[in-house]
């Protein structure tokens, strides 16, 4: 297919010494002269049009298909107009004189370690079309930056400081044929003695054309002089079909390698031995031996033949020590490394070639444990570097590299190499030192590379390259998207890095990516380095003088980039820069809210911190925010709401970066951003209230609220100013350092207030206009505070309504005490400012009314400012771990509750009526409100009586009323009873019980409701229940609950259960809707049961009624409650012993409840019946003391109660006769035994009983016996005393235990036990008797009254009736 002179090379074309010209070698097309053209001002590219000039354009006609009009760089389908471009040369600057003026850079992004910024110069033609391919380098010895397309080269100083720089842009000969084809590649050539200038050299791919122009400045003369030629042209012979040169190796002063596909290596010489233009390429010979071509053929050997023949990952040219003589290094992607010396002319010298791919994967795998993951078979070598020579002895002692650093020999290479193992969605990348000597290969320090780990994009326009400036402690790799910046320097000596050393572990150092846009139009497209320059070195015109390495980028679409080390001594420091949460996130906020950033600072990786870490930064860099203490905000800014807002975006970049990259911030650090975020938004509001008040007052009054506020604050709550530096202004001073203290501002606006009314330091308008101020600042700015929370807090992830206390979040900002406590005082100062000013004298007024209404107007919503503090911490304190700031916390809580109904009222007195409302519906105060609601009503209710009769004033009036009167319905049934309930209250103590039942608008029946669940109201509620409801069973219910449990008169209890019976027996008597069922139903058997409650309790109130009835003719000379209870208690307390004080009290505080009508409680009853003492005809009135007290228990107690109480009774009742006397019957007859018996205390009651047990032998006999009776009350009381103080009790119960011993002397010493049985068997027998003998002949008895005499007559009355009421004598012989 080719011919053998092809396939070994041979002398390209133009390569003979003659300067004759050659005829072109096919008639395809004559050889074209390179053309450029020179920009040498900013001008448009269309600023004259030259219709006769020829089209820059190739145009390409495909032979099979058409390209569909496909439009790329150098391809189209139809021919532009061409443009003309300017050539005018400006002054040439001297050597250096750049480095000393600014280069108009934009700086995208800087930490400690390194700045990345953006260069301002970019040829007019690339900024045009950023979507056209293109690549190139940089070459910044000469401080020129090459950019290729398809058509045409640009060659500008990327240094310039103008956006369009001078620019040599060069039409080339031969353009690409396909859009798809690889660009051109080029290469700037140094310079001749003849020029200042570069040369540029281009090689096109594909075909293998060559252009060089031997300086760009004489290229771009005029060619309209067609003899002169500017640019020498050639092509290179023998490639193979399809084969593409992929690289061009600067290796001058030698020469020039290009790199093919095919892994083949070529020389490349633009320059004849006499220094002329001319262009010679050389293939490699296959044979090694000196004869066989010299350097050509062993390159080509080692390189292209069919067993070594592998992709060359790069090739690289050292420096070379002497001129004309470089050293020129290839690379294999599989480890494959071969070395040559080549001398100008072509001769060289092979000094290494061999593998050692095992000992990189060896390697690298024992430091990067990681890389044991991927197969060895993904191991690849994607460039490498020279490390530098003849560095000071300082940084070779600095370097974490071997101490090849220091050899000079040019035997020794000394490389980095940048290898990978690749992954599907993961790779490993590493840089590795390998020293090259013709003994062989040494792999040096591993430096794994942990931060980027994106696999390499095949269609990136360039290849990864590694670079390793001087001093060697920093390396740059350049990606596609992304640059990793490495320290290689030595870390300091610690114990851990020892360690690592030992295990020839290199200790982590700083590594930090810079990531760029996902674009289709954004990637590197070319890139180069920036070493240090020596202060008295003499530098090229465009070349930029530096202290530190840099990495230069060619971004399509965007222009030069410059990523700079900051200080590079700091690498090898005891403190190097470390990459931070904090500075990780500086660059995202400082410099990711621009959108034309072509970098990227979230979204690619995750961030290498802890979630405490970030959030620690995150804090910290808020707080540095707030106070100005960043770098990168102004400390002196021409406009400080400028500066504000500025300082608020980047609190908002700061959280939006958060969420995206960190899911698991605690809440504490995300509710203290919250807050650094309100305050700037407050303050930013403060300051543009501070410049309206500075407009609102006139000279000489200028000083406001806020400036007198930051002027006197207390010096340790601001930052002071440093007059010495010319801090003059202590108003921008604090809004420049002292925002993170803004609650402490704000609450000192009373305090200004206050020391101007206290110490009279202004007049009465003055200070008018400072309490607008202060209601103003205060107001607003809780309001501002309060909406961004309530906007924002879904974006910091809290939740207000959800606040958690302790050490959770912090104290509330807006809710301190400090806060919380002067928004009271202003809120209460308001109300004695408006009382002195606006209610008093409004037309008389000395103060501006137009304030005083501003102030009027502001205070409802102040007032809920104060709530809401009030409500926010107590909320947060509750919850706190110390039990002071919860005690606190419920002080506000108890304030809150007072205050939301003490100053919702205050409103109504400035006639805020609706505004008093609305606070109150807000914070659900119901009390207020229906105080508020109710008092309107009244109000206007008044002034419609007041009003004319028949007016149309009086219409108006009563139609205003009628309408809130509406509206407190609405809130009826808005609010329901919580509201109603409050409402009817006050209406019953406005207006009476007249105005509840009679309210027009309570659809939900309220009224009822109301009424019913007031137990004091009862006495209306059954009423209502009757009339309104027609429920006459729940009627009856509240008449009996009032009667058993609340009714303390016993007259009204007496009437209320009467009626209740009345609506029970009502409720039985009506029909049933239910019809006729067996048995009975629930509510027959539930009033059945309360029918028997109130039996029991009428029989209770007809004993103590006959209680005081026997009682009232003692007391009739006492001339109050208070005399006739004294007259009572002497005259019948005389038993109980004086030194029983206590049981005396519980007498005598029975006695005034009985003689004020008091319903007494079952046991307080039997107490004044046990121990009264009642004249003996007492049972002929009333009936036996101790028997009614008996029934007393039987019918008010149960249980326990009941038998404790019938024990005390008995015992009582024992113990008031002396059984020593009727045990001695010494010389009495039987019927004196039985007098004496039947004048016990214990014969009467028992005479009762046994009447009671003969008229209804069912009922349980209530008898104790005596020692059944003992123990009673001695170990404990009943219930009454159970809340009395223990002194108390212990004296009762010394009491009942002397009244047990002496109830166990009768006992043990009397016989009472036998005397007791003795006495019933008497009483029962008696009682018998008497039932029996109204059946028998009577004698002398003509009726049942000459009966009773007979029996009376016998001498035995007092024994038959002695225990029976008179009625009941009566009664017992069947009268």
């Amino acid at each position: 297919m080719f011919s053998p002179a092809l396939q070994e090379g041979g002398p390209a074309k133009g390569t003979r010494s003659s300067r004759r010209r050659q005829r072109p070698l096919s008639s395809d097309a004559s050889v074209q002269q390179p053309k450029a053209k020179r920009q040498r001002v900013p001008l448009s590219e269309t600023t004259f049009v030259n219709p006769e000039a020829p089209p820059e354009m190739f145009e390409v006609k495909s032979d099979k298909i058409d390209l569909l009009g496909i439009k790329r760089d150098g391809i189209e389908t139809t021919v532009s107009a061409p443009r003309k471009e300017l050539s005018v040369r400006s002054k040439k600057p001297k050597p250096g004189e750049r480095a000393s003026k600014g280069d108009g850079s934009v700086i995208l992004t800087q930490n400690n370690a390194y700045t990345v910024s953006k260069l301002p110069g970019l040829p007019d033609r690339l900024r045009a079309e950023p979507q056209n391919r293109q690549h190139g380098a940089v070459f910044a010895s000469t401080g020129y930056a090459l950019s290729l397309t398809h058509t045409h080269a640009f060659v500008w100083p990327y240094t310039s400081t103008t956006s369009s720089p001078e620019t040599f842009t060069f039409t080339l000969p031969y353009p690409s044929k396909h859009a798809s084809d690889p660009l051109p590649l080029g290469s700037l050539v140094s310079p001749t003695s003849a020029s200042e200038e570069p040369g540029l050299v281009v090689v096109m791919p594909v075909s293998g054309k060559i252009a060089y122009w031997e300086s760009i400045s004489n290229a771009a003369t005029l060619d309209f002089i067609r003899q002169q030629r500017s640019g020498v042209e050639d092509s290179i012979s023998g490639m193979f079909s399809g084969e593409q040169v992929v690289q061009i190796v600067n290796a001058e002063s030698a020469g020039f390698v290009l790199a093919f596909s095919s892994g083949r290596l070529a020389y490349m010489s633009v320059r004849d031995t006499h220094g002329r233009p001319s262009i010679s390429v050389q293939f490699l010979r296959n044979s090694l031996s000196v004869s066989s071509s010299g350097f050509f053929g062993s390159l080509r050997h080692a390189l292209s033949s069919s067993t070594l023949r592998q992709d060359i990952a790069a090739a690289r040219a050292s420096q070379g020590s002497k001129i004309g003589e470089r050293v020129v290094v290839a690379a294999t992607t599989k480890g494959r490394l071969s070395c040559w010396k080549v001398h100008r002319g072509g001769r060289h010298d092979l000094l290494t070639d061999i593998d050692i791919r095992d000992e990189l994967v060896r390697e690298i795998q024992q430091t990067d444990l990681d890389t044991l993951e991927y197969p060895q078979e993904s191991f690849e070598v994607l460039d490498f570097t020279f490390v530098p020579r003849g560095l000071e002895q300082r940084y070779v002692n600095m370097s974490r590299l071997s101490r090849a650093l220091s050899h000079e020999q040019d035997d020794i290479q000394h490389l980095l190499l940048l290898v990978t193992f690749n992954g599907k969605r993961k790779s490993r990348f590493s840089l590795v030192e390998v020293v090259m000597s013709v003994e062989g290969a040494a792999v040096g320090t591993v430096r794994p590379l942990t931060s980027y780990t994106t696999p390499v994009r095949t269609p990136a326009a360039t290849k990864p390259r590694v670079y390793l400036p001087r001093p060697a402690l920093v390396a740059f790799v350049v990606f596609d998207r992304a640059v990793v910046i490495a320290s290689m320097a030595s870390p300091p000596d610690s114990p851990d890095s020892q360690l690592q050393e030992d295990s020839h572990i290199i200790p982590a150092t700083f590594e930090d990516v810079v990531d760029l846009r996902e674009s289709d139009t954004l990637e590197v497209t070319g890139c180069g380095i920036e070493e240090p320059t020596n202060a008295h070195e003499e530098l090229r015109a465009h070349r930029h003088r530096t202290k530190n390495p840099a990495v230069i980028l060619l971004l399509q679409g965007v222009g030069v980039i410059r990523v700079a080390v900051t200080e590079v001594d700091r690498f090898a420091s005891e403190r190097p820069p470390q990459v931070t949460a904090k500075s990780k996130l500086e660059q995202a906020v400082f410099f990711g809210t621009k959108s034309d950033n072509p970098l990227v600072f979230q979204g690619k990786r995750d961030l290498p911190f802890s979630a405490k870490e970030v959030g620690d930064a995150a804090i910290e860099l808020s707080h540095e925010i707030v106070t100005s203490k960043t770098p990168y905000i102004v400390n002196l800014p021409a406009s400080l709401e400028h500066n504000m807002k500025t300082r608020g975006a980047y609190l908002d970049r700061l959280i939006a970066y958060l969420n995206d990259s960190v899911q698991d911030l605690d809440d504490r650090t995300r509710w203290i951003l919250l807050y650094n975020a309100e305050k700037m938004a407050v303050a930013t509001w403060i300051w543009q209230k501070q410049e309206q008040f500075l407009s609102e007052r006139t000279e000489p009054d200028k000083k406001t609220l806020i400036s007198e506020t930051a002027v006197y604050i207390n010096e340790q709550q601001k930052t002071e100013c440093n007059t010495a530096i010319g801090e003059v202004d202590p108003v921008r001073h604090w809004f420049l350092n002292d925002v993170w203290r803004l609650d402490i501002f704000i609450a000192w606006g009373y305090q200004i207030i206050k020391y101007n009314w206290t110490e009279r330091q202004t007049d009465e308008e003055g200070l008018n206009r400072l309490v607008y101020e202060a209601v103003t600042i205060n107001n607003g700015a809780l309001g501002i505070a309060y909406d961004y929370r309530n906007e924002n807090w879904p974006r910091y992830g809290v939740n207000p309504n959800k606040v958690a206390g302790g050490n959770a979040i912090p104290e509330p900002w807006t809710a301190t005490h400090f806060v919380a406590n002067n928004l009271k005082r202003l809120v209460e100062f308001c109300y004695q400012w408006l009382d002195l000013y606006y209610l008093s004298t409004p037309e008389n007024s000395v103060v501006d009314a137009k304030l005083l209404e501003k102030i009027r107007d502001a205070l409802p919503p102040l007032t809920n400012r104060y709530f809401k503090a009030l409500n926010e911490f107590s909320s947060w304190a509750f919850q706190a771990d110390d039990v002071k700031t919860q005690q606190l916390g419920n002080n506000y809580q108890q304030a809150y509750k007072k205050d939301s109904y003490d100053k919702i009222l205050k409103l109504k007195d400035y006639g805020l009526w609706d505004e008093a409302i609305d606070l109150a519906k807000e914070h659900s105060a119901f009390e207020a409100l229906a105080e508020v609601v109710v008092q309107q009503i009244l109000a206007l209710e008044q002034s419609a009586l007041e009003a004319p009769t028949g007016s149309g004033q009086a219409e108006d009036e009563f139609a205003r009323l009628d309408g809130r009167q509406r509206h407190m319905g609405r809130l009826f049934d808005e609010y329901g009873a919580d509201f109603a309930f409050h409402a009817y209250e006050v209406l019953l103590e406005n207006s009476g019980v007249r105005a509840v039942l009679e309210f027009p608008y309570d659809k939900n029946g309220y009224q009822t409701s109301y009424l019913r669940t007031k137990p004091e109201l009862a006495k209306i509620s059954w009423i209502n229940d009757v009339e309104r409801e027609k429920d006459i069973d729940h009627a009856a219910e509240t008449l009996l609950d009032l009667g058993l449990s609340r009714e303390q008169q016993v007259w009204n209890k007496k009437i209320e259960l009467s009626l209740g019976k009345l609506a029970l027996l009502a409720e039985e008597a009506a029909p049933s809707d239910k019809g006729s069922t067996s048995g009975y139903s629930e509510s027959e058997v539930k009033h059945g049961a309360n029918l028997e409650k109130i039996d029991c309790e009428l029989a209770l109130i007809k004993i103590q009624d006959s209680l005081y009835t026997f009682i009232l003719p003692t007391i009739e000379e006492g001339v109050d409650v208070t005399a006739e209870a004294e007259i009572a208690v002497k005259e019948f307390g005389v038993l109980i012993p004086k030194k029983q004080k206590a049981l005396f009290q519980i007498f005598e505080d029975a006695v005034t409840r009985l003689l004020k009508h008091e319903a007494l409680q079952p046991l307080t009853l039997i107490d004044l019946l046990t121990l009264a003492n009642l004249p003996r005809h007492h049972n002929d009135v009333i009936g036996d003391q101790f028997y009614l007290a008996l029934e007393v228990a039987k019918l008010g107690l149960k249980g326990t109660d009941r038998i404790d109480a019938e024990r005390l009774i008995w015992r009582r009742c024992l113990l008031r006769d002396d059984w020593k006397k009727v045990n001695e019957t010494n010389n009495k007859n039987d019927l004196d035994q039985l007098s004496i018996i039947g004048h016990t205390a214990a014969y009467s009651t028992m005479f009762a009983i046994s009447d009671d047990l003969q008229r209804d032998p069912k009922l349980k006999r209530p008898v104790v016996k005596p020692s059944e009776a003992m123990g009673v009350f001695t170990d404990r009381l009943d219930r009454r005393w159970d809340d009395m103080d223990d002194g108390y009790r212990s004296k009762l119960l010394e009491i009942m235990k002397a009244d047990d011993t002496k109830l166990r002397t009768f006992i043990e010493k009397h016989q009472l036990e036998k005397w007791f049985r003795t006495t019933w068997d008497a009483a029962e027998q008696t009682v018998v008797k008497a039932y029996h003998r109204h059946t028998v002949e009577k004698k002398g008895a003509s009726n049942i009254r000459d009966a009773i005499e007979v029996v009376t007559e016998n001498g035995n009355g007092v024994a038959l009736f002695g225990g029976l009421p008179a009625d009941r004598k009566i009664d017992l012989f069947g009268v």
